[in-house]
């Protein structure tokens, strides 16, 4: 049986991160599993993780949350790791049931498929926002993404919330280092090379997010500034982003109505005009001095190590095509 790592980055997760170490290693999967902590915490998270260790095969590694990047941060993990298998998952989930591991990389035996990600549903206390976002985002069916020969990417989706790729791809394509978007670009990359990726809904992590519209418009700034790299076609630019835009609010309003959560709408509207106004500056961040950009992105130390939102990488490329 493959060996697998769970790379793990963690920053102030002290009150669920024993559980989520325990649910790890109570999978029904019949393998080797390590964990490794990649910690930028300033609270008991990393104390608590090494605790988690008896008999069990757990390693914390200090990150210091300014040397904190997306893609940069699990390629260090993924080498620090020697598992034919590398599992990401976010610290702030709690997973579903003890098959979801076996669910997860099963679809890895596919020897075209590079990588999988699994499904998310919201928690209990998910704010209405969030619960749409969540189960629009992430469906109950099954899909592979494939260029199938053409060059266009087409609704291509990937996330490193609850995911799961092959060593052997990512030690010849491994993630970029973005200020958001990493997994996306790197889905693109695979796809371009061949590989499928699988969107297996069966295997579930519960998570959401309690963002404050301060909090939403940094997230969609981010977004804003990575995502019209990963994307080539009009997914990003006027008048089809108007359009899903639209398409997006009439199945919320809808989902509102049906779940009786009338008094959210005025709230909801505004948190999504906080996402919209966020995105569209976002893509105007090459105008802005690096002062405007710290103040409106989410990880604002991001400009004092890099020039730009998705830099030249190793081989002199850039990372979006």
């Amino acid at each position: 049986m493959k060996r697998v790592s769970v790379i793990l980055p963690t920053r102030n997760n002290e009150d669920h991160i024993a559980n989520l170490i325990d649910s790890i290693f109570s999978q029904s999967f019949r393998s080797e599993i390590e964990v490794l902590v990649m910690d930028s915490s300033d609270d008991r998270t990393p104390e608590i993780a090494e605790m988690c260790s008896q008999n069990r095969d757990v390693r914390v590694v200090r990150v210091e949350p300014e040397d904190y990047n997306y893609g940069g941060t699990r390629n260090l993990g993924a080498s620090m790791t020697d598992g034919d298998i590398l599992v990401f998952i976010s610290a702030d989930v709690k997973v579903k049931d003890k098959n979801w591991l076996t669910k997860l990389v099963r679809n890895l035996e596919d020897p075209l498929v590079a990588g999988v990600f699994g499904r998310q549903i919201p928690k209990e206390d998910a704010p209405p926002m969030e619960e749409f976002f969540i189960r629009y985002i992430y469906p109950d069916r099954r899909r592979e993404f494939w260029l199938r020969g053409s060059k266009k990417i087409a609704d291509l989706f990937f996330s490193n919330t609850n995911s799961a790729i092959k060593r052997e791809v990512w030690e010849k394509i491994p993630l970029p280092e973005m200020l958001k978007s990493e997994d996306q670009e790197w889905a693109k990359r695979v796809l371009l090379a061949g590989y499928k990726i699988v969107y297996e809904p069966e295997a579930i992590v519960y998570h959401s997010h309690h963002y404050a519209l301060k909090e939403v418009f940094k997230e969609y700034f981010d977004s804003g500034a990575t995502l019209p790299h990963v994307y080539s076609d009009d997914r990003v630019r006027p008048p089809s982003f108007f359009v899903r835009g639209l398409n997006y609010e009439a199945n919320l309003l809808k989902y509102f109505l049906e779940k009786g959560y009338f008094k959210h709408v005025p709230y909801s509207l505004v948190y999504d005009l906080m996402k919209f106004l966020g995105y569209f500056l976002g893509t105007k961040y090459k105008y802005m001095p690096v002062w405007m950009r710290k103040a409106l992105c989410k990880k604002s130390n991001h400009w004092d190590k890099y020039l730009d939102a998705v830099p030249v990488d190793v081989k002199g490329c850039k990372t979006g095509v």
